[in-house]
């Protein structure tokens, strides 16, 4: 019968450096010099995980969700092509929109969303290499942070009512915040925008209004 051995794994930190022996009785009959890196990925290829980790009834829409330890980042679609918009107290029921994408940095414990980022998406069937256009309204950064100013977003102690926070967010008055006349084609400002677009289809943001920014929608989920 063959005898069996122990391996013993030996860590000098103060040069980076694993050494693996295996011993019998007798002593050592083998050993080898190996890196962090080696090490760390014998583990990982090693380790058996058989535990689920259940997302919870998903927000309508949503087409994608990652966790982190302290965060779960759900993103979702917005079903329409149309939001009612109030510029400066002026009232654009039922205004057309581009297809926009909504991402939610949600922390599960407190039931809050910590920050909120919106994209401009091809109007197609979804993918990571979807790609991405400048925003064109206000309010929201060149990487699609949104600001809220003075407004409070909702507590959600269900991670499945966040389908309604896209909506919530796009009938808060815009103003002029973050807005430029270089985030479309035909240099408009923001009042002129809004005039030019009323009443018309959502397809004319991609024909005459829309730029591209280079990113895709899988960039933009890659967002932690």
């Amino acid at each position: 019968m063959e005898q069996a051995f122990d391996t013993v794994i030996r860590i000098a930190s103060e040069r980076a450096e694993v050494v693996v022996e295996q011993t019998k009785k007798g002593g050592i009959i083998a050993r080898k010099n190996i890196s962090p890196e080696a090490l760390g990925a014998c583990f990982m290829t090693s380790r058996y995980d058989d535990e689920i980790h259940h997302t919870g009834i998903l927000p309508e829409g949503c087409i994608a969700m990652a966790m982190t330890a302290k965060h779960h980042f759900y993103y979702i679609r917005y079903p329409e092509l149309h939001a009612d918009m109030t510029y400066f107290g002026t009232e654009y029921p039922h205004f057309p929109i581009p297809r926009l994408v909504f991402g939610f940095k949600y922390m599960p414990k407190e039931g809050k969303v910590a920050e909120s980022r919106v994209c401009v998406v091809q109007d197609e069937r979804l993918s990571g290499d979807t790609k991405l256009y400048t925003f064109p309204f206000s309010n929201v950064n060149s990487v699609g942070n949104i600001c809220m100013g003075n407004n409070a977003l909702p507590v959600y102690k269900d991670p499945a009512r966040l389908s309604g926070l896209p909506g919530y967010i796009l009938r808060i008055p815009n103003n002029n915040d973050r807005y430029s006349t270089a985030s479309n084609r035909l240099h408009w400002d923001y009042r002129e925008l809004l005039e030019q677009m009323k009443g018309k289809p959502a397809s004319c943001y991609y024909t005459d209004v829309l730029l591209e920014d280079g990113r895709t929608l899988q960039n933009f989920m890659s967002w932690r």
